[in-house]
Formats: C-alpha cells, sequence, structure tokens
C-alpha cells in the first residue's frame, strides 16, 4: 500500500496474521471447489470468475479494478458457497487501499427444501469504513420461498459474535444479529435480477447494512455479462472523514463453470 503525500488514512501492518487466519478456513473450500469443477466429473460443483472496472463513491471517489469469485458444492441437503470480492483501488495516481472480502456459508436443507440452518464467516478489509478489518461469525436458521416460476425469496437470521478494530482505537469483540434478505427473479432464460440486503446489528454501535443489486445478462456460452450496485453504510461515528455511506458500481465479464 502506498500512502498519500498528506496520509488521512492510517497504515495498518497487522492485516496479514488476520487475513492468513480467515484464508485456513474458507479457502480449503474454495480450492476444493475450483479442482471439482475442473475435473467435470461431479455434478455438485459450480461457480464462476469475473473480472472488470468499478467505480466508487464516498470516502474515496475513485476507478478501480475489481474480481469477484465464487465456488458453491450441493450434494443431499448440504450446500457449502465460498465468495472472494477484491477491488484495487486508485485515486489521484496513487494507491491508498485495497478492497477484500472473504466469505462462506455452509448450510443444512430440511425436508422440503425450503428451510435450512447455516454457519457464516466473513471477513472485510477496508479502510473506506473507518475499520482496519471486520470479522463477523454467524448461525442461524432460513427459509426459501418460491413466489412463482421466476421469482424466489431467500430470507435468513442469525446471532454470533463480531470482531473489528475501528482505525485508531483497539480491536474490540461484540455480540451480533445478521438479518439478510436475498431476491431473485429470472427475467428470461438468459437474464437474471438480484437484489441482496444485508443487516448487521451489533452491541458496539457500528450497525452495518448492505445492499447489492445486480443484473446478468448471458453473452456467449458460459460467458456472462454482469452490471452490480453495492451500496453500505456504517454507523461507525468517531472519526468524521470516513464517509458513513459508500458505493461501488460494477461492469463484470463472467464465467461460469
Amino acid at each position: 500500500m502506498r500512502l498519500p503525500e498528506t496520509p488521512k488514512m492510517p497504515f495498518h501492518n497487522k492485516y496479514g496474521k488476520r487475513t492468513i487466519l480467515v484464508l485456513v478456513f474458507i479457502f480449503p473450500a474454495w480450492i476444493a471447489s475450483i479442482t471439482g469443477a475442473m475435473a467435470k466429473t461431479s455434478k455438485p460443483w459450480s461457480g464462476s470468475a469475473a473480472f472488470g472496472l468499478s467505480s466508487a463513491t464516498g470516502t474515496f471517489p475513485s476507478l478501480n479494478l475489481n474480481s469477484h469469485d465464487w465456488v458453491r458444492w450441493q450434494k443431499h441437503h448440504w450446500q457449502d458457497r465460498a465468495h472472494v470480492s477484491y477491488n484495487y483501488t486508485a485515486a489521484s495516481s496513487a494507491i491508498y487501499a485495497n478492497r477484500l472480502v472473504l466469505g462462506n456459508q455452509t448450510r443444512y436443507y430440511f425436508k422440503p427444501k425450503i428451510r435450512y440452518v447455516f454457519a457464516n464467516i466473513r471477513y472485510d478489509r477496508n479502510q473506506f469504513n473507518g475499520y482496519f478489518y471486520h470479522l463477523t461469525e454467524i448461525i442461524g436458521e432460513g427459509n426459501v420461498i418460491h413466489l412463482n416460476k421466476t421469482m424466489s425469496l431467500d430470507y435468513q437470521g442469525g446471532i454470533g459474535a463480531q470482531e473489528d478494530q475501528p482505525i485508531g482505537q483497539k480491536h474490540q469483540i461484540s455480540p451480533a444479529v445478521r438479518l439478510a434478505v436475498n431476491y431473485r427473479w429470472h427475467l428470461t432464460h438468459h437474464a437474471t435480477f438480484k437484489e441482496a440486503v444485508t443487516t448487521l446489528l451489533s452491541t458496539a454501535n457500528n450497525n452495518t447494512y448492505e445492499s447489492i443489486t445486480s443484473l446478468e445478462s448471458q453473452l456467449y456460452g458460459n460467458f456472462n455479462l454482469q452490471l452490480s450496485y453495492t451500496a453500505s453504510y456504517n454507523e461507525f461515528p468517531v472519526i468524521s472523514y470516513y464517509k458513513k455511506f459508500n458505493t461501488i458500481t460494477t461492469a463484470d465479464l463472467m464465467y461460469h463453470f
């Protein structure tokens, strides 16, 4: 990371240990998923790799390079999905910071497959929101409702813990509640609209709200074009320089396997 001449974003040298810790839990499933998918011998595996451009507003308005990849394994009542999101962010010809999101959710579906229990872990390394890192571990229950042949609604709620370190303060651990709703609409056989809203409530008074709106359309074969808009709001009130509301608009070329 290279800081601007007048640094307003402090440097933190403890990213490595925490990033490696999360990789130990998330990446084995991710690597195994890619191996299984490439072998093309087991249908339970699926996933996608995406690369494109993004535009950010909020703390640092900028034009960025980004990547978003996910892999999923599903067999019988079990499902596991891991995702990795990365943004290479530049502003005024200087690299201020990179945004990294790692996540994994394991589900067990009951009969019929509309109700499930889950375990979710997510790690955010994003200085734009006033934190060195976020780490959440949640367990809970969810339901999938098929509104009709083309629309479905997946909602879940859970409790757990959140560990984070606000910039300029010590790290803290607090109880947390996570609520999430995912809406999917298959517009045609080759186009899908998605809306995902997530609320993370914490006793540390740093509640986080995130909305991801996306439209995906097939280009050719396994290649798709995806447009998405991510809006996040964090109630962190300590340092006024960091914006509470940040957005990322992306255009990605996606390959499904």
